[in-house]
């Protein structure tokens, strides 16, 4: 099966560097057959789980104290040890996992990047908490994005770590940006990696499709602290985002949070004179942006959608909260449109309920209006009737629903 990241590259190299197939079968050390192939597929391949795991396994806890122990301790004595206790893998296995545990020497030489060729992203977590909508304290992250030559940063905000906040901020970002880096590096999050051991790298198929739209070639750093180096770009930011920006401020939601964090990014944080280029990443900016590759045509919607069914009570479950819409609906299938803080409910491509998001567990959320007559259930609200036919008033094709003509309704 075409490894993940193989058909991540082929498109890559097709789409960014230009170049032709038979090129890139050369470059790749791969059939022009499987060029082919990865290019005519749109989605990225599932893996397939590998049976079983490493005969190493159970000797792992076992090599951490022998080199706790004696740090200096050789490959070959190491095989030496846990054989006589029952290893019967390779000694090249073993030598391989060794060297990702061994510490290494902590100098490293300052790296110079071209413009248009790297960005690093990283996610904090802010001192504070930020309340939700519905007014409790919520733990609350920020997705911190740097990009190489200038050092221009900015940020997107999240209640969340899950795979639809990152690929939302990172959207928001790179959007900022106006372009993508060729190269973009991660930490070694799930939604980025679902297994990182030594070379081997087990991308998630999810993240590589985002990557093939946005068209940069994803990184993630060397686990435990020998991959810190690896993002230093985005490493010494999250000291400054912290000092900087989060102390002696207060957030009350998370759009102030965004509003406060747009006004310090732009007048503060961008407008530095940097410490290390003697520059102000503004005036690096245009250059820096001027090589970044195009944003798609189609960007990422950071809508996420859940189908769902309207219960007798004209409830939607979406998560594990309920939230409210016209009663007439009962029995409809309709879809819960999460947005960062808002859930609209749609029915039929029209907007019928909005209600502030719910990030707490089993909660009720109601709107009143939504209780009032002519909301009863009866002849109306088959789930079998058409969309189309629904009561004008049970649709909402505006941003903002106004209520007023349901009380309008309960006096006719």
């Amino acid at each position: 099966m075409l490894p993940v990241e193989q058909w991540a590259e082929i498109r890559r190299l097709h789409r960014v560097e230009k170049l032709s197939q038979r090129a890139i079968a050369r470059r790749l050390g791969i059939a022009r057959d499987t060029v082919a192939a990865a290019l005519k597929r749109e989605e990225p391949p599932r893996y397939r789980r590998a049976p079983g795991g490493s005969k190493l396994d159970p000797y792992k806890p076992r090599i951490a104290e022998l080199l706790g122990r004696y740090p200096e301790l050789s490959g070959v004595r190491v095989y030496e040890i846990v054989r006589a206790e029952g290893y019967g893998g390779k000694l090249s296995i073993l030598r391989q996992y060794l060297a990702t545990q061994r510490a290494r020497p902590a100098a490293y030489q300052r790296t110079e990047y071209a413009p248009g060729e790297i960005g690093q992203v990283d996610w904090l977590e802010l001192p504070e908490r930020v309340p939700d909508p519905f007014g409790e304290p919520r733990r609350t992250y920020a997705l911190l994005l740097v990009l190489g030559y200038s050092r221009y940063l900015t940020a997107g905000f999240s209640f969340g770590l899950a795979l639809p906040d990152l690929l939302r901020c990172l959207a928001e970002g790179l959007a900022f940006f106006g372009g993508v880096p060729r190269r973009l590096v991660f930490d070694n999050p799930k939604t980025v990696v679902l297994r990182h051991r030594g070379r081997e790298i087990v991308w998630n198929p999810a993240f590589v499709a985002f990557a093939d739209r946005y068209g940069f070639r994803p990184h993630v750093c060397t686990p435990g602290p020998v991959g810190a180096h690896e993002k230093g770009l985005v490493e010494r930011p999250v000291g400054y985002f912290k000092g900087n920006f989060c102390a002696g401020r207060d957030f009350r939601s998370l759009e102030d949070l965004a509003e406060q964090f747009a006004a310090w990014r732009d007048t503060v944080a961008n407008v530095r004179l940097h410490s290390t280029l003697r520059q102000r990443p503004v005036d690096r900016f245009a250059v820096d942006q001027a090589a970044l590759l195009r944003l798609p045509a189609a960007p990422y919607d950071p809508v996420e959608v859940r189908p769902a069914r309207v219960s007798r009570q004209g409830l939607v479950r979406v998560e594990t909260s309920d939230y409210s819409v016209p009663a007439v609906l009962a029995g409809h299938l309709v879809e819960g449109h999460l947005g960062v803080t808002s859930v609209r409910i749609v029915a039929g491509g029209r907007i019928v309920a909005e209600h502030q998001r719910s990030l707490g567990r089993y909660r009720l959320v109601e709107d009143p209006a939504h209780r009032a007559r002519p909301w009863a259930t009866g002849r109306s609200s088959r789930p079998d009737q058409p969309l189309g036919s629904l009561p004008a008033a049970a649709q909402v094709p505006v941003e903002v629903p106004d209520l007023s003509r349901y009380a309008a309704l309960a006096e006719a």
